[in-house]
């Protein structure tokens, strides 16, 4: 599970639903909630998503995911999924994508990458927000 620390930036909400906009470092973050958050501007919080809804991308592309950059760090190859490690500020980000998959990106360590989670991955950990 991939965990980063965040500041609450912006809330949009209707009755059952929440849009967060959080900071890591510079960068913004945009959560889709199936909840109400009462959290406030300001407040810190945990960011968690699985390393399988990491999508790598050698340049920027269009989408309505949170599209970020990050320093290759490690490159462990299988026959059918690969381990990529990224250095995010001073945090690690793993993604696990299909061998194929990763072998079009022709990219290798210590190279630029683009990174996306979609917004409905990220949760929030509750009651832990310390690093």
């Amino acid at each position: 599970m991939n965990i980063l620390p965040a500041t609450l930036s912006a809330i949009t909400a209707s009755e059952h639903l929440s849009i967060l906009t959080v900071t890591v470092g510079e960068d913004n973050f945009h959560l889709l909630l199936a909840e109400q958050c009462h959290d406030a501007a300001g407040e810190s919080l945990m960011l968690a998503f699985k390393e399988t809804e990491v999508l790598l991308a050698s340049a920027p592309i269009a989408t309505t995911a949170n599209i970020q950059r990050a320093l290759i760090s490690k490159i462990e190859q299988g026959s059918v999924l690969s381990q990529i490690t990224l250095a995010y500020y001073d945090k690690t980000i793993t993604a696990l994508v299909p061998t194929l998959t990763f072998n079009t990106l022709s990219i290798e360590e210590g190279e630029e990458v683009f990174w996306m989670v979609s917004p409905s991955e990220i949760s929030l950990l509750r009651g832990h927000h310390g690093s």
